[in-house]
């Protein structure tokens, strides 16, 4: 088995904690709604059905600017800083595990599973059953969020 020689003088990041993670995403997720509330306020229809409930509804291309929006946030930003702004606030950030740099790639295929850990907060169980504390997303794509 071959031994890193620099593994005894590099320190290994310290993983962030999960109230971290968790604060910089609600952030991130009021972030995006202003976004969304913006441009659904100026290009958005509103609907209210028969039970008093009120919809919004993108459709063309203010929908395609806010998915532009998001990934300009979130992916693209994530993925060449290893930040958004959530995770700047809170002093933290992704990296990938092979190689310590985010790519656009990892950070997309990672939002692209937040879907899943909000589902019944199976992100949150899950990460707080590893000792890496990762969620599904940072499972998938290969990363780990650390204090920076």
């Amino acid at each position: 088995m071959q031994q890193d020689i620099l593994s005894d003088v590099l320190e290994q990041p310290k993983l962030a904690p999960i109230w971290q993670r968790i604060i910089a995403a609600l952030i991130d997720f009021v972030v995006i709604l202003i976004v969304f509330s913006i441009l659904n306020h100026y290009w958005g229809r509103q609907s209210i059905n028969e039970n008093g409930v009120i919809s919004y509804q993108l459709t063309g291309l203010p929908a395609l600017a806010f998915f532009a929006i998001w990934f300009l946030i979130m992916p693209f930003a994530e993925g060449n800083t290893g930040q958004t702004l959530g995770k700047m606030a809170l002093g933290i950030k992704v990296l990938k595990q092979e190689t310590n740099r985010p790519t656009v790639i990892s950070s997309l295929v990672r939002h692209l599973f937040d879907i899943v850990d909000c589902f019944f907060l199976v992100g949150l169980i899950v990460a707080a059953t590893q000792n890496e504390k990762k969620r599904v997303g940072d499972l998938v794509a290969g990363t780990w969020v650390v204090c920076k």
